[in-house]
């Protein structure tokens, strides 16, 4: 039987419960030995779910709970793979939040919860269909893979109108990436670069590296300018289609190491990252901010030099499609897109991870937590 786990790296935790992929990452036989004697979603008596809530400030849990069957309209998964968003859920770990406002805006059955503790949170889950509720044709479903903005745990209720069909041919550890490689697309829309443009994109985390591969396939790697302290997200970078990639350290020099940067993006959460993009960007060129700062407040300095660039800076958010594409693009039509990036990036196999098995969720958080980032 393959044991329940978390994967962990310098980008990403990923949990995987009831036969994820084998050998695509690094067991910690350390940690598997601490918490041999920890249930594991694999004992679970019928009727019951492993649920992982964030209780407080740098607290998680694993706790046991009975799971309703599924009501009109809804399905029943049993979770095989569901991964973290290291940016969001760090922050949520971290108490990084503005406390009582909405989980997400978009996302059905998170707009009517508040980010408060205890909260369970999650939203890129793929799971097999167990059950299915009356509506709801067994025969399109039962036994399929199925992607769901759900929060991790052994199994999810969902609505069947709000679940998506992996396509043939992707993974179920490629498949949880959708809402990041969504993201990642959505930034490179909202960026609207054009042929001849010189693109920078500042942090090198999950959906930095997957920005950086969508910009080099599309518009070619010397093209492409990656800023990123940490060495192993930087050769990741060079793999996934960076031409350059620069230390900030070289930045803060006041070194013109990137010039003509027509565009910049900025993914690290990090508001010095931010300062170095407003300095290094071309006068009259564009900044997308993708970051979400929550609750830190992001002190910058926007002097003269700042005053005379006529700089655009620009939130991009994913929930929604922006105006400007509205009328040819809906999210239908962006998941079709972003399916087929899942498909031709392959993420699983490029983000690499390190398992630990499922009880020691608080010991990935604090892994994440502790990594150095830019």
């Amino acid at each position: 039987k393959v044991r329940p786990t978390i994967v962990a790296s310098n980008t990403d935790l990923l949990f995987e419960l009831f036969g994820g992929q084998e050998g695509s990452t690094h067991s910690d036989a350390e940690e598997s030995k601490k918490t041999s004697n920890t249930q594991t979603p694999d004992q679970l008596k019928r009727g019951e779910q492993m649920i992982l809530e964030f209780v407080a400030k740098r607290k998680v849990r694993t706790r046991t709970a009975k799971h309703p069957p599924p009501g009109p309209g809804q399905l029943l998964l049993r979770t095989v793979s569901s991964v973290v968003s290291s940016g969001t859920e760090l922050k949520v770990f971290r108490g990084e939040f503005e406390t009582d406002s909405q989980l997400d805006t978009t996302i059905k059955g998170m707009a009517d919860q508040t980010m408060s503790y205890p909260l369970t949170y999650g939203y890129s889950l793929v799971g097999r269909v167990v059950a299915v509720g009356k509506g709801v044709t067994a025969g399109d479903f039962v036994d399929k893979l199925v992607f769901a903005f759900a929060p991790h745990g052994s199994h999810a209720l969902v609505d069947a109108d709000g679940a998506m069909l992996v396509p043939d041919g992707i993974s179920a550890e490629d498949a949880c990436y959708l809402p990041a490689v969504e993201t990642a697309l959505a930034l490179v829309q909202d960026s609207q670069p054009i042929v001849g443009e010189n693109i920078a994109v500042y942090g090198q985390g999950m959906i930095g590296l997957l920005v950086t591969a969508i910009l080099s396939v599309t518009f070619g790697p010397e093209k492409v300018f990656a800023v990123e302290m940490n060495p192993e997200r930087a050769e990741v970078s060079r793999k996934m289609g960076a031409g350059t990639v620069i230390h900030p350290r070289a930045l803060h020099k006041g070194n013109r190491v990137l010039t003509d940067i027509d565009v910049s993006i900025e993914v690290s959460g990090n508001a010095k990252a931010l300062q170095a993009a407003i300095d290094n960007t071309a006068n009259s060129g564009r900044l997308i901010l993708g970051s979400w700062y929550g609750s830190k407040a992001a002190e910058l300095t926007l002097g003269l030099d700042f005053h005379r660039s006529a700089l655009s800076i620009k939130c991009s958010q994913v929930s929604k499609i922006p105006a400007a594409l509205s009328g040819r693009w809906n999210k239908r039509r962006r998941f079709g897109e972003t399916w087929e990036w899942v498909r031709r990036l392959r993420p699983s196999q490029h983000l690499s991870a390190t398992i630990l098995p499922l009880p020691s969720a608080q010991r990935g958080y604090e892994r994440l937590d502790k990594a150095e980032t830019l």
